[in-house]
């Protein structure tokens, strides 16, 4: 007798919530589930959900909460809605018995990724940190795992994604560290490059299936566009193992780079470049193609509810790491640094914004790790080493909170305009 389907529903269609639809689509017709609701208050008005309504026998709510009361037969519900509403809703879906997809990154602060793990007794929520399965991921972890490199001793990455007022015009949470009272933290390494800070933690695990959490962080975040949360970052830490990791990444450079991952070990090493593209290692280089990344993911995710896997890619408790090193970052910076006005510029018709430099920068901390600050940029500043053990201390989450809820007015001459472009809530 044929396994029952999974009776699915999708929370969010906005940006990368399309994507989602596309996905979960596909794996209906090739007939893995079954995609029963959506949630989102303009689901008619978006073209990929409008073209299908016809073809589609799903029905559409505004209300997400109403959904949850409304569909009682539901198996799983992946949330691709705003960050600062991943950890009701996540929570809300536990409660509910569901297993859940949850769209990167997982909840802002570690005080609530604790708190929704300690919830999900079960492990029922899979995290959308699809990267890792990509075809040079899986490489390199399987290299690490099997001695290829010897012993493992450095992790770095960097990228240059510029974005113009367009991505932070989308949605009145981007750039923000706080909406309606729920943490956003929005930036680089907590979301659009939330991927290679993962990542990070899945070379450091000690086996396939575990992910490194580091023990120290330093980190430094800055602003050049005039937003409450941060378009510029560099952290740099370590692990139990004595491995060492570093990262720099920004939304403020008029040049691309796409994003680059260097592992280093005692007896080779090994660089994916070119966002993906292209692998290299000491033992030679190839071309990689595209993945279908999202499609495995969810493959992996209902394999597991079906029984035939053991866990998914990516479990819940598995981005603690990422968790660690995020927060201890804006810990460790203590807040977010502005940069001055002499120091960066506008460019390009779209409102992006480029710090002199910066790509050099980045560049160079591939090869060196360095923190901005150990450069000669004169608006860079100076930050402290974070042990983050005390991270989970109730003084630790009242600083972060603190930080999160603090003002955009750091001195500099864009502290009017940052307080004139925040988005009333």
């Amino acid at each position: 007798m044929e396994a029952a389907k999974p009776n699915c529903a999708l929370i969010g269609l906005g940006g990368f919530g399309r994507q989602h639809f596309r996905t979960l689509r596909s794996l209906e017709k090739a007939g893995r589930i079954r995609l029963s609701a959506i949630c989102d208050p303009n689901a008619r008005g978006v073209p990929d959900v409008q073209d299908e309504l016809p073809s589609l026998n799903v029905r559409i709510y505004d209300d997400w909460e109403q959904m949850l009361s409304c569909e009682p037969d539901l198996t799983a519900v992946t949330i691709a809605a705003p960050i600062p509403l991943h950890y009701r809703m996540a929570k809300a879906c536990l409660d509910s018995g569901l297993f859940v997809y949850l769209e990167k990154p997982p909840v802002p602060l570690l005080e609530q990724l604790d708190e929704l793990i300690a919830a999900d007794a079960h492990q029922r929520i899979s995290v959308g940190f699809q990267m890792i399965h990509s075809k040079w991921s899986r490489q390199i972890k399987n290299w690490i795992i099997d001695g290829v490199l010897g012993e493992l001793t450095e992790i770095r990455a960097g990228a240059c994604w510029p974005r113009s007022d367009g991505y932070y015009n989308r949605a009145k949470w981007a750039g923000r560290m706080v909406l309606d009272g729920e943490p956003v933290f929005d930036g680089p390494a907590t979301n659009g490059l939330a991927h290679l800070i993962h990542n990070i933690m899945f070379f450091a695990g000690g086996s396939f299936e575990t992910f490194g959490s580091p023990i120290e962080v330093q980190g430094e975040l800055y602003r050049a566009r005039p937003i409450e949360s941060y378009d510029t970052a560099c952290l740099r830490g370590s692990f139990e193992s004595g491995v060492q990791f570093s990262a720099a990444l920004t939304h403020a450079s008029e040049k691309m780079l796409d994003f680059e991952v260097h592992v280093i070990g005692s007896k080779g090493w090994a660089r994916v470049s070119q966002g993906g593209k292209m692998l290299e290692s000491h033992l030679g280089s190839a071309r990689c193609t595209a993945d279908a990344e999202i499609e495995d993911a969810y493959c992996d995710f209902f394999d597991y509810i079906g029984g035939n896997k053991t866990r998914p890619a990516t479990l819940l408790r598995d981005t603690r790491g990422y968790s660690l090193a995020t927060n201890a970052a804006l810990l460790s910076s203590e807040g977010i640094h502005s940069i001055a006005l002499s120091h960066f510029s506008q460019v390009g018709d779209g409102g992006a914004y480029s710090i002199r430099d910066i790509h050099g920068l980045i560049t160079d901390s591939l090869q060196t790790p360095q923190l901005f600050s150990e450069t000669q940029v004169p608006w860079a500043v100076k930050s402290h080493v974070v042990r983050t053990g005390c991270l989970a201390r109730p003084e630790a989450c009242s600083s972060l909170r603190k930080i999160l809820g603090q003002k955009a007015t750091c001195g500099s001459e864009w502290s009017d305009q940052i307080e004139a472009s925040l988005v009333p809530c």
